[in-house]
């Protein structure tokens, strides 16, 4: 049981230090959603939900491993392809439409869209890919 307790103790750390890199990369990019409300904390916590699960379950998966470079390697799937996502987001925030036949509207605010929807869809589809990784290298492991 305490072998277990330790393993769970270990994921979570492992997947907090993959959200704080991400938070401290947010924070030196500047992407700030605008517009806080209650529902939009509501559909945040709604949307994280599921990505954020499948990064716990992947990080138990690869700890239980016993595998450093296996744990290296999903530390890095993890924090590499969505720090790129977010490099993406700024970057296309910063276009602006030019010419006269471009009509601009807004439908929704800054960083709303990308943070709420785009970005927790790549984190769900990069964890995905992992899982699979995970169980065709076990395969792999067993067959050696």
């Amino acid at each position: 049981m305490g072998k277990f307790i330790k393993l769970i103790y270990q994921a979570v750390l492992y997947m907090l230090t993959a959200i704080a890199v991400h938070l401290i990369l947010i924070y030196f990019l500047e992407i700030r959603i605008e517009g806080w409300a209650t529902g939009i904390i509501i559909l945040l916590c709604k949307t994280y939900f599921l990505p954020l699960c499948m990064c716990f379950i992947n990080s138990l998966l690869f700890i239980r491993a016993n595998k450093r470079e296996e744990q290296i390697t999903w530390f890095l799937f993890t924090v590499i392809p969505s720090s790129l996502l977010l490099f993406l987001f700024v970057e296309l925030q910063g276009i602006e439409p030019r010419g006269y036949a471009v009509v601009s509207f807004e439908l929704f605010r800054k960083y709303q869209f990308e943070m709420l929807y785009l970005f927790p869809l790549g984190i769900l589809i990069i964890q995905f890919l992992m899982t699979l990784y995970y169980l065709i290298s076990v395969r792999v492991w067993k067959r050696n």
